[in-house]
């Protein structure tokens, strides 16, 4: 079995006096994709803001690598090896797309490793083409789609071991989601990354992710594997819009 990259363990979450999260508990494996799915205001942003410490839990511990990371600054946790990929994107739109991955290794000793960050620039422009093409692009001129590939690589040039995706498929066309949940496919198959994934679109979550977490008003209801949920009838039709069958 893999080794556990990622632990919560009974966090509480609080937004002054509303309970957000409530003693969640779950894992993440090397190189898995996990799925946190539910509703809106069911808790999933908070847990990925939680992780990456831009939220105190009220109580709970959070372990990346067997190392407790719950108090640390969202910086060092970055600095050990896991990037956050927000909800909305937040591309720095003056800014070129070059100038946006950039400061994707902004944690990184620029001033000695400037060679290697050159490099993994042009990884990503490898990885997602486009980017290449509108490198000196003003980032909020470009579409959805193109945005959603910069934040993710602008993440990548962290050089995480674990992603934090944050609704990525959020406003954008069907065909084009299908092309962002390939390359998170890629991500792992072809990088070894591990990816924790929030997702208002669960079944596409779902189709890609080894195992998921149902969460309900700040608690998780449901887990199992990608298959086992895809496969409930409870979720299917709370969270899937309609029976898999009738597809």
């Amino acid at each position: 079995m893999k080794s556990t990259l990622l632990a919560l363990k009974n966090i509480d979450v609080f937004y002054g006096h509303i309970h957000a999260v409530r003693r969640v508990t779950l894992h993440v494996r090397q190189g898995e994709i996990v799925a946190l799915i539910g509703g809106n205001g069911a808790g999933k942003t908070t847990m990925l803001c939680t992780i990456s410490g831009l939220i105190r839990p009220s109580q709970g511990s959070i372990l990346y690598q067997d190392v407790e990371i719950t108090r640390q600054s969202p910086e060092a946790i970055v600095r050990a090896g896991l990037s956050h990929v927000p909800e909305g994107r937040l591309v720095f739109s003056p800014l070129s797309v070059e100038d946006n991955l950039h400061l994707g290794a902004y944690t990184r000793p620029y001033f000695r490793k400037r060679s290697d960050m050159l490099q993994d620039v042009e990884t990503m422009y490898a990885m997602f083409p486009v980017l290449r093409e509108r490198r000196h692009q003003h980032a909020g001129t470009l579409s959805g789609g193109e945005q959603q590939m910069l934040a993710i690589a602008r993440a990548l040039m962290a050089r995480p071991k674990l992603l934090l995706l944050d609704e990525p498929g959020m406003g954008l066309a069907p065909l084009v989601v299908k092309d962002i949940f390939r390359h998170i496919l890629n991500l792992r198959d072809e990088l070894g990354l591990t990816v924790l994934l929030v997702e208002q679109n669960a079944r596409s979550a779902l189709k890609v992710a080894d195992r998921g977490y149902v969460l309900e008003n700040g608690r998780i209801l449901i887990q199992g594997t990608a298959g086992e949920l895809l496969a409930n009838h409870d979720v299917q039709r709370a969270y899937l819009g309609r029976e898999l069958d009738e597809n």
